[in-house]
């Protein structure tokens, strides 16, 4: 071990390299410190949070809390709040830290949209570092949290009654589109069931508009269709029962109540192989558009699956002379792009109905 001599003592080598070592840490990281504070202090106040929050539709007049990364004072210029209409209202800004509110002088009205600005130089930090300009919106609710219970509950008896929403929840002369008056209950918590028990939503699968031909009589044809609409919407599918006739599987498709997103169920009492063959053509196509068709064979109808020809049927009397019958039907309507079922069970036909609504 080595020792120096210094001033009549001796000092530990070892023990003054440490010192020096000591001394030398604490003065880089008092460099950095410092280096850092400045970096920190070139930077303008930002925005970190802002209540009510940008967009946002609140139960009633409040106050608004603008934070920021750093401790904030009073800036040069103004900071604003405006109405829809671009009348400006009188507010009190209190600082405190890093938090600006702005405390509107009345309570704001309802059902109106308001706009908080905050122009460049309003807020400074305490370095005099002025902040970019911001802005953000808010709305005050036009209903209070008991009518908006009221037109959940409404809005909901109109689903339930309808298996689609209103268009408007009205409150007296006031009207509030179906869109708004989500986001506002939104707000609270609240909202409109729009999915049956097993989770399915309505908007999640096409509408389905159901013909059939005649069958057994149109008492218990157009029960049959019932039956069906039934049960697509105990699944939460809209469905509507079109009516019963030889050729409603063509006036189906050429109404214009029957929307292009469709999903339209044709169900037979036989398997009609001019019918078939009518499907392929490009003039059904065409009337058919962006629809897509699903044929129900309900017996006595022929079971096509697997048939190795289905020849015309003794009725047909569109199709041409020359026509005699289709060779592997079932084939030919896949080809096409049509599906189908053969079944006589309602539970039956409304899953393959369900599953061609949904997929």
């Amino acid at each position: 071990m080595m020792f120096i001599k210094h001033g009549g003592g001796i000092i530990n080598r070892k023990l003054l390299l440490s010192v020096l070592l000591l001394f030398g840490l604490a003065l880089i990281l008092n460099v950095n410190t410092s280096a850092a504070a400045n970096a920190t202090t070139n930077l303008a106040p930002q925005v970190t949070s802002v209540n009510p929050a940008d967009h946002s539709i609140v139960l009633k007049s409040q106050t608004i809390k603008v934070k920021f990364n750093e401790a904030i004072k009073t800036g040069s210029n103004s900071i604003t709040l405006k109405n829809s209409a671009g009348k400006v209202i009188k507010t009190k800004n209190v600082i405190s830290f890093k938090t600006l509110s702005i405390v509107p002088s009345t309570a704001l009205p309802t059902g109106v949209k308001y706009n908080l600005i905050l122009n460049s130089g309003s807020i400074k930090d305490s370095a005099g570092k002025g902040n970019s300009y911001y802005t953000t919106s808010f709305t005050v609710s036009p209903i209070t949290l008991a009518q908006m219970k009221d037109g959940v509950s409404r809005a909901q008896k109109f689903y339930n009654s309808n298996y689609r929403l209103p268009n408007y929840v009205t409150y007296g002369s006031k009207k509030i589109d179906i869109t708004t008056f989500k986001k506002i209950i939104g707000t609270q918590g609240l909202k409109i069931k729009t999915t049956t028990a097993n989770g399915v939503s309505a908007s999640q699968g096409r509408p389905v508009y159901i013909t059939s031909d005649n069958i057994i009589s149109k008492t218990s044809d157009i029960a049959r269709i019932n039956s069906i609409v039934k049960g697509l919407r105990a699944m939460g599918i809209k469905a509507y029962n079109m009516g019963v006739g030889p050729n409603y599987h063509i006036s189906v498709l050429q109404s214009s109540k029957v929307p292009k997103n469709a999903l339209v169920i044709d169900i037979y009492g036989g398997a009609c192989a001019g019918t078939l063959k009518e499907m392929g053509s490009s003039w059904y196509k065409s009337i058919k558009s962006t629809r897509e068709v699903f044929s129900v064979f309900w017996p006595p109808s022929t079971d096509i699956t697997n048939l190795t020809y289905l020849p015309r049927a003794h009725d047909d009397n569109f199709s041409s002379a020359s026509f005699k019958g289709i060779a592997h039907p079932d084939d030919y309507l896949k080809a096409n792009g049509y599906s189908y079922i053969y079944s006589g069970s309602i539970t039956s036909v409304v899953s393959a109905i369900f599953y061609e609504s949904t997929h």
